[in-house]
């Protein structure tokens, strides 16, 4: 009879054990992609074993952050920006239910790197003056680009993809571009292209501006919605006006080196919630979808 007991108390204790494993295993999770981001770089967030309708809210450090189902999984953006510390930073996600999930991760140090950079004959040449009114223009055509803002229409469902055909980096984001007496920080991403080279948006989305700039050159921005934004700067030729949706595969100008630009090539910049991070880490969330 004790045997018999022993056995049922061994079964029953299994039994809960078994139990509360299979519980804890299917725990709502957070994941950030990737979990030591350097800074300027933008960071997946996902939650695992929750479906859209149960996540109430996901907030990086207080921020909300808007979400969306990627891969059957809610899903966030965040941008971490280039002159952001160094350090932990806190994810939060608040579930329907009012249960809380937090998950910590380390944002590294990006290295500081300088490179010089000329100005173009014709912009002025390498001049203090060409620098100055170099500068000075930036700053007049970024205020012009800071008051693009986002919607919260998602606009796309299909991944990002690259904005040409056959992608090949020529300069990387973040580097500060040493130009007369000023250091300028590159914040996008440029992608060898000989003029004339057929320009696509990286998702679907809704044409913001499409101006001719001093600086920027020819510049199309397209606002793909829930924060993401991306720019398509020195093209030789514009295809589309503000208010347009534009689709992956239409073919929105044509690559080129108006503006600021020693030879034709495309610049990319993307901004979440206002933010500009490295497009090509950005794009690469989306490689193998």
């Amino acid at each position: 009879m004790k045997n018999l007991v022993a056995i049922g108390l061994l079964v029953l204790f299994f039994g809960f054990g078994s139990a509360a494993v299979l519980a804890a295993a299917t725990l709502p999770t957070i994941s950030v992609i990737p979990n030591e981001p350097a800074q300027g770089e933008p960071v997946m967030i996902t939650v695992s074993n929750a479906g859209l309708n149960e996540v109430a809210r996901i907030k990086l450090e207080n921020r909300s952050l808007w979400f969306f189902e990627f891969k059957r999984q809610p899903t966030a953006f965040a941008p971490i920006d280039l002159y952001a510390r160094a350090g932990p930073r806190k994810v939060e996600v608040v579930l329907e239910n009012g249960a809380k999930i937090e998950k910590t991760f380390e944002v590294q140090a990006r290295e500081k790197i300088e490179a010089p950079l000329g100005i173009p004959e014709k912009l002025g040449g390498d001049t203090p003056q060409a620098a100055n009114n170099l500068v000075s223009n930036l700053t007049k055509e970024n205020l012009i680009l800071n008051n693009i803002f986002s919607t919260s229409k998602r606009y796309w469902t299909q991944p990002f993809r690259y904005p040409v055909p056959t992608p090949q980096i020529t300069d990387i984001y973040g580097y500060l571009r040493k130009t007369g007496y000023y250091s300028i920080p590159h914040k996008g991403t440029d992608f060898k292209a000989t003029v004339g080279t057929a320009v696509y948006p990286i998702n679907r989305g809704i044409v913001r501006l499409a101006k001719k700039f001093e600086i920027y050159g020819n510049t199309i921005i397209v606002d793909h919605g829930l924060d993401v934004v991306s720019y398509y700067m020195h093209l030789s030729k514009m295809n589309v006006r503000a208010g347009e949706l534009v689709g992956r595969e239409t073919k929105i100008g044509l690559s080129g080196e108006t503006g600021y630009a020693l030879s034709p090539h495309l610049h990319l910049s993307i901004k979440i919630s206002g933010v500009s991070i490295d497009p090509a880490r950005f794009l690469e969330f989306f490689k193998q979808s």
